[in-house]
């Protein structure tokens, strides 16, 4: 069962299964503000080189997925769009666990095994 009841602690719920899986990974929460481009994902996430953009949404009781992630703006679908046109790998996750298969089918795109960190790279 989700630890999590809000947008907020989603978010540090997937920090932390990111780092746990992926210690080398550099993430970035996204704090939105009027002089920022707008529909920037939620959590920028760099594994191996791969950027991973994250939008979250939180689920909340009773609301299907599809809702769930129908909240997701034009905006905020247009900037998943573009990131993965780019060659980077972004989604609309609504858990940690979302997160982590989202990073591993882009590392498997890239060609790289979607296996945890074996430590810092030289």
């Amino acid at each position: 069962m989700a630890t999590y009841t809000n947008e907020t602690g989603l978010v540090k719920a997937i920090v932390r299964a990111v780092k746990k899986q992926y210690p080398t990974a550099w993430i970035v929460k996204i704090h939105g503000g009027p002089m920022q481009m707008a529909g920037i994902p939620d959590l920028l996430i760099c594994v191996h080189g791969l950027l991973v953009g994250a939008e979250a949404k939180h689920q909340k009781p009773g609301e299907s997925e599809e809702h769930a992630r129908g909240r997701a703006t034009p905006v905020q679908r247009n900037m998943i769009h573009l990131i993965n046109r780019a060659g980077g790998m972004a989604g609309v996750v609504l858990t940690p666990e979302e997160t982590l298969e989202l990073i591993a089918r882009g590392l498997t795109r890239r060609g790289f095994a979607a296996v945890p960190d074996e430590g810092e790279i030289a």
